[in-house]
């Protein structure tokens, strides 16, 4: 049988489902950044990704290609072959992902609780 969940509780995973939508919404916007910057005319490097939050969970998909451009090597047999660098994953999500932690781990304090709840009535 399912629990009963308390007020704090709701309004704790209301916090991270808010969290993971607005770390989404900034590596989104992250990436489109770099990539109008760096001249990716072609809008399947935009429209192959996707986010979505459910729950306390986060969903991040991507394309191949995405991965491709983010190498610094590229192996053909027992060869390496150095390439141009385009950080459109790496470097962003885990310089998001650095933010989103420090904000699950210290943002849940008494003021966004009552925005919170303000926000429920």
């Amino acid at each position: 049988m399912a629990e009963a969940k308390t007020l704090d509780e709701i309004l704790e995973g209301r916090f991270i489902q808010r969290s993971l939508q607005e770390y989404a919404k900034d590596v989104n916007a992250a990436q489109v950044k770099y990539m109008d910057a760096h001249h990716f005319s072609n809008d399947g490097w935009r429209s192959g990704r996707k986010f979505e939050v459910n729950d306390n969970n986060l969903l991040y998909s991507q394309m191949l290609k995405h991965r491709f451009v983010d190498m610094k090597f590229i192996s053909a047999g027992m060869e390496k072959h150095k390439k141009k660098v385009h950080p459109v994953y790496n470097k962003i999500i885990y310089g998001h992902y650095n933010n989103l932690i420090r904000e699950l781990k210290y943002g849940f304090v008494d003021a966004v609780k009552e925005d919170l709840r303000k926000l429920e009535e």
